[in-house]
């Protein structure tokens, strides 16, 4: 029992004197700046490999769609779950289901979408509510 509460005591210290050492104040400023001081390998490369399967899943899904297909679609950026989608739709409802696919997508944080609609494509996109 002792040896945990000396344990304890002694980890509490050495968390004091790091924050001493880095001259930061406790709180959440100093847990900031000790986990940019402390690199993890290989957390960076899982963080981009995760960003580049969310891209891989919109653009799977959209082009799971018979109409989304069709359309000027793209996915601009991913950076920590954030999305940045863009391109050219026919119709309301479509601009509307691609943001929408983007935003159920798991691991996405935000949507950030310049998607715009130009009704001049609607002649040569197929509408499966017309059928």
């Amino acid at each position: 029992m002792r040896y945990l509460i000396i344990a304890g005591l002694a980890g509490a210290g050495l968390l004091a004197c790091a924050s001493l050492l880095t001259g930061c104040p406790n709180g959440t400023d100093s847990d900031k700046s000790i986990q940019e001081a402390v690199k993890v390998p290989g957390l960076e490369e899982g963080l981009l490999a995760k960003d580049r399967a969310i891209k891989a899943a919109i653009l799977m899904s959209w082009n799971s769609d018979p109409e989304l297909m069709q359309e000027q679609l793209a996915v601009e950026d991913v950076r920590a779950g954030k999305v940045r989608i863009t391109g050219i739709v026919s119709r309301e409802k479509l601009k509307e289901r691609a943001e929408g696919i983007a935003n159920s997508i798991d691991g996405v944080v935000d949507v950030i979408s310049t998607i715009t609609i130009d009704e001049s494509l609607k002649e040569n996109r197929l509408n499966l509510d017309e059928m």
